[in-house]
């Protein structure tokens, strides 16, 4: 056993001892022992009669072995047999989340306070079904309920209507929401001897059943009001929230005291602010120090109480009637509004997930397209590189045509120039008789030899050859000459230069007379 855990077991026996001396003397079997004092066990110890029962405030909870070690001390320093131990865990409410049931079978012990009994479980929901915290209150509410008429509202198992009734109060009107709370109360006034007739529980919404009993002009001496800190059952026509809802309520249970009535008012809301200066009619005094219950050191939790005195009359508009309600539905639909927002805002980023999954998917599409390109890109140049090389040779095969074609083309321009020049020396010999005398003398002094007839025979030949030549035709080529003179495979068609009817060709040059043989 570590030092926390003597420290944990010195605490509860000494609280236990000190406390059970105010038991025995007040009539009292259940009050709380231990309040969160170590933050090695974070949980609250409350007697409740032969039971003790433990409370878990810790976030997480205790682990198992705590949680053991926990019980283990509660059972030996508070003499409790360890099968009388209950643990139980409280949930941290989150915003206004409401409390759940927290068994499916209850643990129903009665205990006592100040002679009065009442039924508590300890099982079977969050709370008992008595605020051990509300003891000094109670006995003073029973104090000032002599031949008051009293309205408990928000009665809960209608302890305080217990208390009035034994302060021997007129008459005592219990009003809560909840059915099975109606019935504990009754239960509760029965087992101390108040029949239901002078006592009433009555099951209903309280804002309703405080404005029909002003329109009714109800009228009461003491008013108690310990109302929930966040309320929105389904019975309601709206939810119920004591910071925001308190004002309006002064106003009208206001208008139901009678003068010089009291009104107690308490909160267990940790964060409630009172604002004295905005409620009006009332004197108002705070109590929370003089109805402090024994036991509890925290004052985080526990409930603040107010006294408050009429010393006037409010007036009572229809707005005001109405304002509580209407504000609670705007605060509804404001709270919807943001449950709108919320979903607009998740499917918003489900959309961008949707968007950025779509753009990855895209980019990987273009990724790989890109790459496809890219090897497209690579084969292409290949491609294009043997194109061109097929083109090339293409070319070279044409130039090389042209370059025949046009060696051919020279070859037979050539041949033209020297048909030309055989043209022209036959023309020189039809020059005037003037000249043949001088041309006669030239030709005296020629010798015709064989190599001077050699030209002669190789340009028969050379005709001959060019008109065994097979024909091209030049036409397809655009180098037709069919405009201008015939082309060089007709040239055999054309008669030679020198078949004229005055005198022999060259060719029959060898048949003429001598140029001495003279007339």
């Amino acid at each position: 056993m570590d030092y926390t855990e003597k420290d944990f077991g010195k605490i509860l026996k000494g609280n236990a001892l000190k406390m059970r001396r105010l038991m025995l003397k007040s009539g009292t079997t259940c009050m709380r022992v231990y309040d969160r004092n170590l933050e090695r066990f974070p949980v609250t110890v409350d007697l409740y009669g032969p039971y003790a029962r433990i409370t878990d405030y810790s976030e997480d909870g205790l682990d198992e072995d705590t949680e053991r070690v926990c019980c283990d001390i509660v059972s030996r320093m508070l003499y409790i047999q360890a099968d009388h131990v209950v643990y139980h865990r409280r949930p941290k409410r989150v915003g206004k989340e409401q409390h759940t049931l927290q068994g499916e079978e209850s643990l129903e012990v009665k205990v006592t306070e100040n002679d009065l009994v009442f039924t508590v479980d300890l099982t079977k929901r969050i709370d008992t079904g008595l605020f051990l915290d509300h003891s000094e209150t109670r006995m003073m509410v029973g104090q000032m309920s002599s031949g008051c008429r009293v309205l408990n509202l928000f009665s809960y198992t209608g302890s305080f209507s217990v208390y009035a009734a034994r302060g021997g109060a007129e008459s005592v009107e219990s009003v809560d929401l909840s059915s099975t709370y109606t019935a504990w109360a009754q239960k509760n006034l029965a087992d101390n001897g108040y029949i239901q007739a002078i006592y009433p529980c009555i099951a209903a919404d309280a804002w309703h059943y405080v404005v029909e009993a002003w329109e009714k002009g109800f009228e009461y001496d003491l008013i108690i009001f310990d109302p929930p800190s966040f309320s929105n059952s389904r019975k309601m026509d709206h939810d119920f929230d004591v910071q925001r809802d308190y004002l309006r309520w002064m106003k009208v249970l206001n208008a139901l005291l009678a003068k010089d009535g009291k009104l107690v008012f308490s909160t267990n809301l940790g964060t409630f602010r009172m604002e004295t200066q905005a409620i009006r009619g009332f004197d108002i005094v705070e109590i929370t120090a003089q109805v402090a219950a024994p036991g509890f050191t925290r004052r985080l939790g526990t409930a603040r109480t107010w006294l408050l005195t009429k010393q006037r009359d409010v007036r009572i508009t229809a707005a005001d009637l109405r304002t509580v309600g209407t504000r609670a539905g705007r605060d509804r639909d404001e709270e919807s509004l943001e449950e709108r927002m919320k979903k607009v805002d998740k499917k918003q980023e489900e959309m961008k997930e949707e968007d950025v999954i779509a753009t990855e998917v895209v980019a990987e599409e273009t990724a790989e397209a890109a790459a496809v390109v890219e090897e497209t890109v690579q084969e292409e140049p290949t491609v294009i590189a043997e194109e061109s090389i097929e083109d090339a040779e293409e070319v070279s095969e044409v130039e090389e045509e042209d370059l025949a074609e046009q060696d051919e083309a020279d070859f037979e321009e050539d041949d033209e120039e020297e048909l030309d020049e055989d043209d022209e020396d036959d023309l020189d010999e039809d020059a005037p008789s003037a000249e043949a005398n001088e041309v006669e003398d030239d030709l005296l002094t020629l010798r015709w030899e064989d190599d001077d007839i050699a030209p002669i025979g190789e340009a028969s030949q050379k005709e001959a050859s060019s008109e065994e030549r097979p024909r091209r035709d030049r036409d397809d080529r655009g180098h037709g000459r069919d405009d201008r003179r015939p082309s060089y495979g007709d040239r055999g068609e054309r008669r030679g230069s020198g078949d004229r009817a005055d005198r022999p060709s060259y060719g029959d040059r060898g048949e003429r007379r001598g140029s001495g043989d003279r007339a």
